[in-house]
C-alpha cells in the first residue's frame, strides 16, 4: 500500500511538472510565433529563417533562397486576405510527445494563433520543434470571418453566472439543513443540468435537448472567435431541491418533516 501511495503521488508530481512546462512553452511559442509572423509582414525574411529549425532533421538539405520565397509567397496570401496591420491572439497548443496513427511529429508542439484586423480574423497553425523551441512550419488555415460583435455574448454570460450562482446558492442550503443523505443532493444539483442552452461568438444561440453540463450546470470556451462560447443547463436539480424545501418534503435528522421523499 505505502509503494502505491508512493507511485501515485510520484505520478501526480510528474504530470503536473509536466503540465506547468507545457504552459511554460505555450506562452513562449507565442511569443515566437508573433516574432516570425510580423518579420515575415516586414519582410524581414533573414529574421523569420532565424527563428525556424533549421537544424531539424525535415529542415536539413532546404534551400535557404526558396525558403525565403515560400515565406514572401505566404506573406502576399495573407495581406490580400487580411491586411497588413494586425493583431494576434492566442488560442492554444497541442502537444505531440510519439508519432501515432494521426502521423504527427514525435517531440513537437501545433500552436494555434490567431490574426485579426478591424474586420475579420483567421488563423495561423505553427508547428514548432520542441527541442530546439523553434518553428518547423507555417500554415494560414482556410478560415475568414467577420468579427463578430461580443455585446450579446457577455451579456448572456449574465445567464451563465446566474445559473452558477443559484447550484452554489443551493449546494450551502443543502450543506446547512439538516436534511439525511446530503450526499444525493449534492449529486443532483451538480449533475442535473439539462437542456443545454448556450451562445457561441460566431455561430451565435443554439440549444441541446441531451446534453448536460457537470460543472455547475455551466461550461465556456474562450479560444479565439472561433471556439468561444457560453452555455448553461436548465438547473433542474437544483429546482427540484428547491421545490422539496419549499413544500417540507424532506426527511431530516431530527424528523420534524411530514413525509420523505428521497
Amino acid at each position: 500500500m505505502r509503494y502505491l501511495k508512493l507511485l501515485t503521488i510520484l505520478s501526480v508530481l510528474a504530470i503536473t511538472l509536466t503540465g506547468c512546462t507545457i504552459l511554460t512553452n505555450s506562452f513562449g511559442y507565442k511569443e515566437t510565433a508573433e516574432n516570425f509572423v510580423n518579420a515575415i509582414m516586414e519582410e524581414n525574411y533573414d529574421e523569420a529563417v532565424s527563428l525556424m529549425a533549421m537544424e531539424h532533421e525535415l529542415a536539413k538539405g532546404t534551400d535557404i533562397e526558396n525558403l525565403k520565397q515560400g515565406l514572401g509567397s505566404l506573406r502576399e496570401m495573407v495581406a490580400k486576405n487580411f491586411g497588413t496591420q494586425l493583431t494576434y491572439t492566442f488560442v492554444k497548443t497541442e502537444k505531440t510527445f510519439t508519432t501515432g496513427d494521426n502521423k504527427q511529429i514525435p517531440n513537437t508542439t501545433v500552436l494555434h494563433l490567431q490574426l485579426e484586423n478591424e474586420k475579420e480574423f483567421g488563423y495561423f497553425m505553427v508547428l514548432f520543434d520542441d527541442h530546439s523551441q523553434k518553428i518547423l512550419n507555417i500554415q494560414l488555415q482556410d478560415v475568414k470571418h467577420a468579427i463578430p460583435g461580443m455585446a450579446t455574448f457577455w451579456l448572456f454570460g449574465v445567464l451563465v453566472l446566474a445559473v452558477l450562482a443559484f447550484n452554489i446558492y443551493m449546494v450551502v442550503k443543502v450543506k446547512k439543513s439538516n436534511v439525511t443523505k446530503k450526499w444525493r443532493k449534492y449529486l443532483a444539483i451538480i449533475l442535473l443540468n439539462v437542456p443545454t442552452i448556450g451562445w457561441s461568438a460566431v455561430g451565435g444561440f443554439f440549444f441541446k435537448l441531451l446534453n448536460f453540463q457537470f460543472m455547475f450546470g455551466i461550461s465556456f470556451s474562450m479560444m479565439g472567435y472561433l471556439n468561444s462560447a457560453l452555455a448553461f443547463g436548465i438547473p433542474l436539480g437544483s429546482l427540484y431541491e428547491l421545490w422539496k424545501f419549499k413544500n417540507g418534503l424532506y426527511e431530516t435528522t431530527d424528523y420534524t418533516a411530514t413525509e420523505a421523499i428521497s
